[in-house]
């Protein structure tokens, strides 16, 4: 897993999920206009941010799009 998580908005839901992620998780992050980067130092113990997103939202990957996901082929 990468240190960071960085994920675009894709829509108006987007807000609510990133939200969501950042409260269920602890994880510090950083937003910009359509980007928000989850840092993982300093995490409180052992997170499973894409469960986790799984449980917010199933629909999650249609309002958000995660840029650096270590499960993606290159």
């Amino acid at each position: 897993m990468p240190k960071t998580l960085i994920f675009t908005k894709l829509d108006g839901e987007a807000d609510r999920i990133l939200d969501a992620l950042a409260a269920r998780t602890g994880l510090a992050a950083r937003d910009g206009d359509d980007r928000r980067i989850f840092d993982f130092e300093g995490a409180p113990g052992d997170v499973d941010a894409l469960g986790e997103l799984e449980a917010i939202d199933p629909s999650w990957r249609e309002h958000v799009r995660l840029e650096n996901n270590p499960e993606r082929p290159d």
